[in-house]
């Protein structure tokens, strides 16, 4: 199996990326393939709107988006983190999901094989005390699957993360089950079959 794993931050080595690493460890554990992509080190444009895309399937801009739906395709697990940013996504993980537009199914001509039943986890990290903002992290990065056709199977939420520190030292229990549901993917994936 393979996972394309997208941490939505601006930085690779916060607290989003931790939990996603953990989700990773476990995957690797049971023979999952894992590629990591941080949205902060990538090179993605904006979506220009044109709507060339409808036409054949493929946007076109040459950027990073083209690497990372090549192995978007070739995964049988995505995993996409984001911390919050005024309750809600960050904006690299915005325009990552607007530039999927070629590949989703609201695109009669989109240009993606989805020949095999993929399986998504999402990750969402906050600084605030209420689990409100997560939620909706969550429906948005399951509306994305949905276009997607990506089944949810999972998520984390964390709340009252600031720093790496602040979730090393409140989060373990976060920490570990991010790390156990990576470890029981496989099984979860064959539960959905």
């Amino acid at each position: 199996m393979k996972a394309l794993c997208i941490i939505g931050s601006p930085r690779s080595n916060g607290s989003t990326a931790y939990i996603v690493d953990k989700i990773i460890a476990g995957m690797e554990e049971c023979g999952v393939e894992a590629k990591r992509y941080c949205l902060g080190n990538t090179k993605i444009n904006y979506c220009l709107g044109c709507k060339e895309c409808y036409k054949d399937g493929k946007c076109i801009q040459n950027d990073d988006m083209n690497k990372i739906i090549e192995d978007l395709k070739e995964s049988d697990i995505v995993v996409v983190g984001t911390p919050d940013y005024w309750g809600d996504i960050t904006g690299q993980l915005k325009v990552f999901f607007d530039r999927n537009t070629p590949y989703a199914n609201t695109n009669d001509n989109r240009n993606f094989n989805n020949n095999k039943q993929k399986y998504g986890i999402s990750v969402a990290v906050r600084e605030g005390k209420t689990e409100r903002e997560n939620l909706n992290i969550i429906n948005s990065i399951e509306h994305y699957f949905g276009h997607m056709e990506i089944l949810p199977i999972g998520n984390i939420a964390v709340t009252q993360t600031s720093t790496l520190e602040d979730l090393l030292t409140k989060h373990q229990k976060e920490i570990q089950e991010a790390y156990e549901l990576g470890k029981s993917i496989v099984s979860l994936t064959k539960e959905k079959e």
